[in-house]
């Protein structure tokens, strides 16, 4: 079991810093021994730092020699930043021969899938909570992302059930199970590697979908994006999470993110797209490795169930 911890910001600045106050001794109930990495509580304008000393702080991090679990305090905006300067084959091999566990969403989405692109075993990338949001509140970590959490970093297993909409097994009878590799992250930014030399091709696989105050309509338009980049073309189910999208507008008449997801699922011609994963900026917060292989069950009337067994 992975008992010791390190924080890093590879992106925002902390601007409360009681929640990492508060998540370190969190943590630290868990059975984690924790450190800090020099430049996480640092603040360029809002970023952690500047971009050589947070890049540099990352590569100190995974250079680590014994088996650490790396997990980001934050994310925000800034690893866009780094991209071009990480080299991300060497990092990838730190993760596997280290025995790493990288833990983090949000922005930490374009670092994952480009470590996982040059290499990283899914084992090494958890895509699951962050020091300051799940574990710094004042009321204490949600027992449900503590437990999801918990079952991944000790068991490398993953075991989530949910009460899903799905845009195409509505009227159906008889169940859908996918197997794939279980991949994704942020919305905003995996459009944002499209065309770049970070975003991995993962063909049959379950991608998972998340982001936070986007109206449904630039949702959709994002989607779309990744339906005429063929990215979902190749995969067998798309998984929307939680995107705590405003309220609609004047201008909405009805739409919702559901007319959204019933839009795509209608261009991609029978894939089906599930709504309502307990993922994102949210509490409680599920996890997942990222391009690990899991197991998608979908029941009309039953819980839909997503599964990974990496141990």
């Amino acid at each position: 079991m992975l008992n010791q911890l390190v924080f890093f910001s590879p992106s925002g600045a902390l601007i409360d810093k009681a929640l990492l106050d508060r998540a370190n001794l969190q943590l630290q109930s868990l059975g984690f021994s924790t450190t800090e990495m020099p430049e996480t509580r640092l603040r360029v304008q809002r970023f952690a730092g500047d971009e050589t000393t947070r890049a540099a702080s990352m590569e100190q991090a995974f250079k680590t020699q014994t088996p650490t679990l790396l997990m980001a305090t934050r994310g925000g905006y800034g690893l866009s930043r780094l991209l071009h300067k990480l080299n991300f084959p060497e990092l990838a091999q730190c993760l596997n021969e280290h025995g790493h566990l990288l833990s983090g969403h949000s922005d930490i989405t374009s670092l994952q899938l480009a470590l996982l692109n040059a290499g990283a075993k899914p084992e090494t990338l958890l895509h699951g909570p962050m020091a300051c949001f799940d574990f710094g509140q004042p009321e204490g970590v949600n027992a449900q992302t503590e437990e999801h959490f918990l079952r991944a970093v000790q068991r490398g297993q993953v075991d989530v059930q949910w009460h899903a909409q799905c845009s195409d097994l509505q009227s159906a009878t008889e169940k859908l199970h996918v197997n794939g590799p279980v991949w994704g992250g942020n919305l905003t930014l995996l459009c944002s590697l499209i065309g770049t030399p970070w975003l991995p091709t993962m063909p049959g696989g379950i991608l998972i979908l998340e982001d936070v105050n986007e109206p449904a309509y630039k949702i959709e338009r994002m989607l779309l994006q990744l339906l005429h980049a063929g990215v979902l073309a190749d995969q067998q189910a798309i998984v929307l999470g939680n995107f705590c999208e405003p309220k609609p507008g004047n201008h909405d008449n009805g739409y919702t993110l559901h007319s959204a997801a019933e839009f795509v699922h209608q261009q991609l011609g029978g894939t089906p797209v599930v709504l309502n994963f307990p993922f994102g900026h949210c509490t409680p917060k599920a996890c997942w490795f990222q391009g690990g292989q899991g197991q998608l069950g979908i029941a009309p009337g039953q819980a839909t169930r997503l599964t990974q067994f990496l141990r």
